[in-house]
């Protein structure tokens, strides 16, 4: 079962199914199509870091929405984030290997979900980062409110996705919630090569 069979998955429990199904084999194959989701994240957050003036502290503390087996937060150590990196991961087998890791303090095991909040605390975070979850499935649009919740004031949301998805939804809630005031939008861009043939959307806001 390929990284793609995931998009043939119609429901919250298929999807986490086929995460603990494929766990074992997951970053050999995410990494054999050649995928750069953690690496765009952090190379779109400096920049936006240049261009704007803001500063996610490095020593501060992270929130890692679908951890997974914890590439995102390697390329969090390695960009030199010292501070306290969290996971949000449910899947048992996918976090095993993360936890082998040793970059996370706290895994909360909660799926994402537009109508129910979860278990982590509200306006804790520096940044809340996310790569490669966000889709037209379970982690759909209507989660933003979400990961903002657990943002600081202040804070910064760092998503990467699968541009596909862009104009599922995310465009238009994204415009919704600046509308609203509870974000600004930072940084908003589309990248080739997010793996195999994709193309991946990285957006940046900050919680106002």
């Amino acid at each position: 079962m390929g990284i793609e069979a995931v998009y043939n998955t119609k429901t919250p429990a298929e999807e986490l199914n086929h995460f603990e199904e494929i766990a074992d084999e997951y970053e050999r194959t995410v990494k054999a199509l050649n995928y750069t989701g953690p690496q765009l994240c952090i190379q779109a957050l400096k920049k936006c870091e240049e261009k704007t003036g803001i500063s996610v502290p490095r020593n501060g503390k992270c929130i890692d929405i679908g951890a997974g087996t914890g590439m995102s937060g390697e390329s969090l150590r390695s960009a030199g984030f010292t501070g306290v990196v969290d996971a949000l991961e449910p899947s048992d087998n996918m976090y095993s290997i993360a936890a082998q890791k040793g970059i996370y303090s706290t895994r909360y095991s909660d799926m994402l979900s537009p109508d129910k909040e979860t278990s982590v605390e509200s306006s804790a975070y520096d940044l809340v980062l996310s790569c490669g979850v966000f889709s037209n499935r379970s982690a759909s649009s209507g989660c933003l409110p979400e990961v903002i919740r657990m943002a600081k004031m202040g804070g910064v949301i760092t998503i990467v996705m699968n541009n596909d998805f862009w104009k599922d939804g995310f465009d238009s809630a994204v415009e919704k919630l600046e509308e609203q005031k509870r974000v600004q939008v930072m940084y908003n861009d589309s990248f080739e090569g997010f793996f195999g043939d994709k193309t991946a959307r990285v957006f940046i806001l900050q919680k106002l």
